[in-house]
């Protein structure tokens, strides 16, 4: 049997524009959306998650790792490629990132995508190397539609991104960084 990489993207956050993105914590119903992927039986095989440091991944990947008393571990470069949303409304705030995402524009509020799409590569590359077996990640929708549009060879863009719900979960075999399952797992 191969090792898998699980890929969740956090579960949903509060909604409070007073707070910086990388402080919101999950809401009532961000917990109890990602109970149900917390207690999926294939955790048992799953050796050890590494999150982003922000506070939904965060707490996202201690929900999973309780269940199944799994070692956790913060990893800084599974952040996500900043926007500091401001009080854009949500159609505004889709167009810019969409419009990064596709590579039509580039955004100063939003990390370089060929910097960020190398630094999260580099990072999965980087936690595979260590383990033998199976692990995941815990991480956010923008930063993994970077790293999903290198592995499918292609950029993939808006429709993509806001296609990943919030929890999600996709799964890569990591004998051919295929994607078996999961967010993306009819693109492959």
């Amino acid at each position: 049997m191969s090792s898998k990489l699980y890929v969740v993207h956090h579960s949903k956050p509060i909604e409070a524009s007073a707070l910086h993105p990388s402080q919101l914590p999950l809401s009532r119903e961000g917990i109890m959306l990602v109970t149900p992927v917390a207690e999926a039986s294939f955790w048992s095989s799953v050796a050890v998650i590494y999150y982003s440091p922000e506070l939904k991944a965060a707490q996202t990947a201690d929900i999973i790792a309780h269940r199944w008393q799994i070692p956790l571990y913060m990893e800084e470069d599974l952040s996500d490629m900043w926007i500091v949303r401001g009080g854009l409304p949500q159609e505004l705030f889709e167009r810019i990132v969409g419009d990064h995402l596709e590579g039509l524009v580039s955004h100063p509020l939003l990390e370089d995508y060929v910097q960020a799409q190398q630094r999260i590569v580099r990072c999965v590359r980087n936690i595979a190397s260590k383990h033998t077996g199976s692990f995941a990640i815990v991480s956010h929708a923008r930063i993994l539609t970077a790293f999903y549009s290198h592995l499918l060879g292609r950029r993939l863009g808006r429709q993509e991104w806001l296609s990943i719900r919030t929890p999600d979960l996709s799964v890569i075999d990591l004998d051919t960084w295929h994607v078996t399952a999961g967010f993306f797992g009819k693109l492959s």
